[in-house]
């Protein structure tokens, strides 16, 4: 073996988040959860608007959801703590091109068969999680499609080239997962959460597949969440799950390059334009990079954009479509001096 290639094989072995990593496996244990008390979603936790004064209803604000939860441990007794921003999001799974991934999956719920379906990974049919019949060939769905109360499966996906951010791009993107038996279903219930993938040698370290060239990353998912069967007073128009600034976290330091990593998801009603106050942040990257402040989403879209965070103060974030705002698709980030 040439040094060339210890120096690659050594660049996938490792620990990564508590899980074991060999020769580029990165494992991940995550079942989806309805019986935990934090299963009770309160879109805005604290009965009242944050960002403009006005009051907020208590008993339109709790939501049972289905989530992903993510352990450390192979009997899914330690939970991996997450960011407090990520809200209702299932955990960041991250590869760098060239890394299999594979998550142990377990459905723990009392009904309801669930998976997981990847955006931007290659995988084989029984790994895509995706319930359907082939139209021509009358294919079946594959083994993972599907998963019943109380089993476990095993999906195993590959981050190729094709998974890598592109020319334009910076040195990592932002993907989606999600259960896709009844997508629509168990979206809204709560079962979606993001994948970042690093371009082939940009990881930081050979146990965090996070990009070395920026600070701190941040996930927003701007989603219109029904929960009283298409009442007005039931759609939560929510980041990460939460409305009026109830979201709270999104915090960096003065001078840190900062990613900020956005998803849409939802119907036709879906249509969104995150909107930064205080700053500008670039989409793309080389002849590709462009600068703005709104940045503009539809259901699944998912856009990645750098953020130069040099201007101390707390800044709002929100949606900019009019009445998105008036129904509290917003908060605040901040930068400290």
């Amino acid at each position: 073996m040439d040094e060339h290639q210890r120096r690659a094989r050594a660049a996938e072995v490792g620990v990564v988040d508590g899980a074991v990593e060999i020769d580029g496996v990165r494992a991940h244990r995550l079942r989806p959860s309805d019986e935990r008390a934090d299963a009770l979603h309160e879109h805005g936790p604290d009965g009242a608007r944050q960002v403009v004064p006005h009051p907020v209803d208590d008993q339109e604000l709790c939501a049972q959801k289905v989530r992903y939860i993510e352990y450390t441990d192979a009997t899914f007794a330690r939970l991996k703590p997450q960011p407090e921003w990520l809200g209702v999001l299932g955990p960041i799974i991250r590869a760098q091109v060239g890394d299999t991934v594979i998550v142990h999956f377990c459905n723990r719920t009392t009904s309801g068969a669930y998976g997981m379906h990847p955006h931007g990974f290659r995988y084989d049919k029984d790994a895509e999680g995706a319930f359907y019949r082939g139209v021509d060939s009358g294919q079946p769905p594959g083994t993972g499609a599907q998963v019943q109360p109380g089993a476990c499966f095993d999906y195993v996906w590959r981050a190729d080239e094709d998974s890598s951010p592109g020319r334009g791009d910076p040195s990592s993107k932002v993907w989606w997962y999600h259960s896709h038996v009844n997508e629509p279903a168990e979206t809204n219930a709560g079962l979606l959460g993001p994948i970042i993938i690093t371009r082939r040698g940009m990881a930081r370290s050979l146990a965090d597949a996070s990009p070395r060239d920026v600070a701190r990353e941040f996930v927003t998912a701007f989603f219109i969440f029904n929960e009283l069967g298409g009442e007005e007073a039931g759609l939560m128009h929510s980041i990460n799950g939460y409305i009026f600034g109830n979201l709270r976290g999104l915090v960096m330091k003065n001078g840190e390059k900062v990613r900020w990593h956005l998803l849409g998801m939802g119907n036709e009603v879906d249509q969104h334009s995150p909107h930064f106050h205080g700053k500008t942040v670039k989409v793309g990257a080389g002849s590709a990079e462009r600068s703005t402040d709104v940045i503009e989403l539809l259901p699944a879209s998912m856009v990645t954009a750098d953020m130069n965070a040099d201007n101390p103060g707390e800044w709002m974030f929100h949606c900019h479509v009019a009445d998105h705002i008036d129904a509290g698709m917003l908060t605040t980030y901040q930068i400290l001096p």
